[in-house]
């Protein structure tokens, strides 16, 4: 009878470390790997793509989106939503979803951003354009806005439109009608060269992480480490000088110059733009972002600092870029979200606007 239950108990075992190793092997006390084995035992659906029109933006403007975040909240009523070139349409309408905030610019004109001319002078932070990668409602009721600024080299027809990169914030007391100064909050640790060339970092989502009331600055530098990299902030507003970068397994590095770790295994497919989002459903962040190869990868995490291994989410011809998720929020989905991307690229830049919904399912 002893000899019998020894058996059964090898078998039982036999049987619990075969369904460990489907995800990762299991190493005995070591919680960072008990957290890696729980990870993806959820799924997604992916629906028929859909287009949306750009008609309604301004003949400059039109066919240029999305082009980064399209940061979306809701105030009072009514939802707001940015809408990124190298500058910012502000959009007012009763429903969270793009498709129904097109023809609702409000105002007619750009809220935030803007650049030179192309034989403008260039200021070394924004003179090529900002736009916004977050915007969040503070307590005092005024907006945060977490941009993406560049700056370029003139005259720009003989320069390029190269650029360099970095990230700040602004604040609105109007629901983001008008912006206040821009500061700049992140910033790579190589200042901007005198030869124009893709340098600096930016490309990035901000969240507010209700789970440890920090925010995060999830980005990609051009140069060094081509992989998505991360910045928090415990400042109840983010304001310049309470950032720091992840930097070999801490957040220890300043945001104004510091040096920075690329997130691991995020690096197995490296890319930029990612929209970020907090799923009620799967009780995660959840992370989409655009590779280098042009093809939309999906991530979770339970903290918002230690992500689940990339998946696939969809390849939609040569080049899908520019992510934007839209559930309650931007920041906020449940189980189903609606994804918007940009694909079918010109020559000029302009692209084609789509839609599809993701579906998730715990398994």
């Amino acid at each position: 009878m002893i000899k019998l239950s020894f058996i059964l108990l090898g078998i039982q075992l036999l049987s619990f470390w075969n369904s460990c190793s489907k995800h990762d092997t299991y190493v005995a006390g070591d919680l960072q790997q008990q957290k890696t084995l729980l990870a993806g035992n959820w799924d997604f659906a992916i629906g028929e793509r859909s287009i949306l029109s750009q008609s309604t933006f301004p003949p400059g403007d039109s066919g240029y989106y999305t082009d980064g975040a399209v940061p979306l909240l809701k105030i009072g009523s009514q939802y707001y939503g940015f809408w990124a070139r190298y500058r910012n349409y502000r959009t007012v309408a009763g429903s969270p979803l793009l498709q129904n905030h097109l023809g609702q610019l409000n105002p007619l004109t750009p809220v935030f951003g803007g650049n030179q001319p192309n034989n403008g002078t260039s200021n070394g932070f924004n003179d090529g354009g900002m736009w916004f990668i977050g915007v969040r409602q503070l307590n005092d009721g005024r907006l945060a806005g977490f941009f993406h600024a560049e700056t370029h080299w003139y005259p720009r027809t003989t320069q390029g439109w190269y650029a360099y990169k970095s990230i700040g914030v602004a604040y609105s007391a109007d629901s983001g009608r008008s912006w206040g100064a821009p500061y700049q909050i992140l910033k790579h640790e190589l200042d901007k060269p005198a030869t124009p060339g893709w340098s600096g970092l930016g490309d990035g989502a901000v969240i507010y992480n209700h789970l440890n009331n920090k925010y995060y600055c999830y980005y990609t530098p051009a140069t060094g480490v081509t992989s998505i990299c991360m910045a928090a902030s415990s400042d109840p507003n983010g304001y310049v000088g309470s950032w720091k970068k992840w930097y070999n397994g801490s957040f220890s590095e300043p945001g104004l110059g510091g040096k920075q770790t690329a997130l691991s295994p995020l690096t197995m497919n490296p890319g930029s733009n990612p929209s970020v989002h907090w799923n009620t459903y799967l009780n995660r962040f959840v992370m989409i972002w655009h590779g280098w190869d042009g093809k939309l990868y999906i991530s979770a995490s339970a903290d918002g600092e230690t992500w689940e291994t990339p998946r696939l989410l969809l390849q939609d011809g040569p080049k899908a870029w520019y992510p934007a998720i839209i559930g309650a929020s931007s920041v906020e989905g449940g189980q189903a979200i609606q994804l918007y991307y940009a694909f079918d690229f010109r020559a000029d830049g302009r692209r084609t606007l789509a839609s599809r919904t993701i579906t998730f399912q715990l398994l």
